[in-house]
């Protein structure tokens, strides 16, 4: 069995997954199955920091998943979520235009308005990302028709970036920690410059940098910004260079710099794509890549591991055994969980603007180990001890066999599994 943590209606529980029933199973390390589930049509655009809820966006508006299912929050959409969805933003839509907000789960939108008296036609603003603890959001906002990245929180409101060049910008995402930001800055021939934003910590002033900016074959630094981790250490998105290996994913390491990775092969040409979200340890970015011109365009989802290198996601899944349809494309991977176990994003069967949203759930690289009663990665004599401790009570945690008393049967079952418990087999 797999075993997720998830949040419904603020409680938090543990789900026990019973494979044969979920919509796409396959053998994967072991007992362990990989999930995918084609959620509804429209868009998967966020996970939650812990994998536990998916936001997207479908012709009802926005919406939450979990493993109990779908749930319309309203609005136009939800676009990314917190730690563990207790806060979502996304847009709503009113007489004066759409507007940026944030949700609290179960309960209500605050909306954020623009950074001026009035928008440009429709929109007042669009929401991006929010931060870990849900504090802090980011997007654009209109003065006018001028169009720049913005910070809201409660406390300050909405208010806009400094920005290095004449004309627009937009913030894409936001660190965890709420003190690094990434986007784009529009260069003076329209051209968009992947930026970054950073928050002096004494001053609470920010400070904009072009991330990619004297990089080898893409001297202006064009690009974008459009995912990071939890203490900003971590940038990823997408370089347009003048060479092919200028351009396509990139991953910025505050320690060491711009690393490429490229594109995949394309089929058909022009092709482009990039990062979108990198795990937080930095070893798992996943992306897209688009080809080809207007209504022929086709699109693949894309995984990166220095193990192995830049894929696409669908046949790196099948690789392991998945059975994802062959008839149904994974177009581009938006967003993941911390821990690069859950995956979102939208794809589709036929014509690409005919778009569905999934979620990917691979399992986890934690074997479980019951008799470590302490949670210290070892069965030994503390474990023992806790045991015997619980002797003759219903105690679940020392009831390793499910028995309903702790008896000489979990004592043989502790014995048994004596030593370190085992490591994942997940690669």
């Amino acid at each position: 069995m797999l075993y997720l943590w998830v949040m419904t209606n603020n409680i938090t529980k543990s789900v026990s997954l019973l494979l044969l029933a979920l919509p796409v199973t396959v053998a994967f390390a072991g007992d362990e199955k990989i999930y995918f589930e084609r959620i509804s049509e429209g868009l998967a655009n966020g996970v939650s920091d812990d994998g536990s809820v998916v936001v997207g966006e479908n012709n009802s508006g926005g919406f939450v998943w979990t493993l109990d299912g779908l749930q319309e929050i309203g609005g136009v959409a939800a676009i990314a979520a917190d730690a563990d969805g207790s806060f979502i933003t996304g847009d709503r839509s009113f007489p004066s235009g759409d507007t940026a907000a944030r949700y609290v789960a179960g309960e209500w939108w605050t909306e954020f308005g623009g950074l001026g008296p009035s928008g440009c036609d429709s929109s007042l603003s669009s929401a991006y990302d929010i931060s870990s603890d849900g504090q802090r959001c980011v997007g654009l906002g209109w003065d006018g028709c001028s169009a720049n990245a913005f910070l809201w929180s409660e406390a300050e409101g909405m208010f806009r970036l400094p920005q290095i060049g004449p004309s627009s910008t937009r913030a894409d995402t936001i660190s965890g920690d709420g003190h690094v930001i990434g986007g784009w800055d529009q260069a003076s021939n329209g051209s968009r410059r992947a930026a970054a934003w950073f928050e002096n910590a004494k001053t609470g002033l920010w400070e904009e940098t072009l991330v990619l900016e004297s990089t080898f074959g893409n001297p202006e630094g064009y690009g974008e910004v459009n995912g990071s981790n939890g203490d900003g250490s971590l940038l990823v998105g997408s370089a347009d260079g003048v060479t092919d290996s200028s351009s396509g994913g990139f991953v910025y390491r505050a320690d060491e710099g711009v690393q490429i990775l490229g594109l995949l092969p394309p089929e058909t040409t022009p092709a482009g794509g990039g990062a979108l979200d990198v795990s937080e340890d930095g070893e798992i970015v996943v992306g897209f890549q688009r080809e080809g011109f207007g209504g022929g365009q086709s699109f693949r989802a894309t995984y990166w591991t220095e193990e192995t290198g830049l894929v696409d996601l669908k046949e790196h899944l099948n690789s392991l055994g998945a059975r994802i349809p062959a008839a149904f494309t994974l177009a581009a991977a938006m967003s993941m969980s911390d821990d690069g176990k859950v995956i979102c994003g939208w794809g589709y069967q036929g014509l690409f603007f005919q778009q569905e949203a999934w979620v990917i759930v691979l399992p986890s690289d934690d074997i479980p180990c019951p008799a470590d009663l302490n949670g210290d990665g070892i069965v030994g004599g503390a474990d023992l001890g806790l045991l015997l401790a619980a002797w003759g009570t219903a105690d679940p945690a020392a009831d390793l066999n499910g028995s309903g008393n702790v008896d000489g049967g979990d004592l043989g079952l502790l014995l048994s599994a004596w030593g370190p418990c085992p490591v994942g087999l997940c690669p």
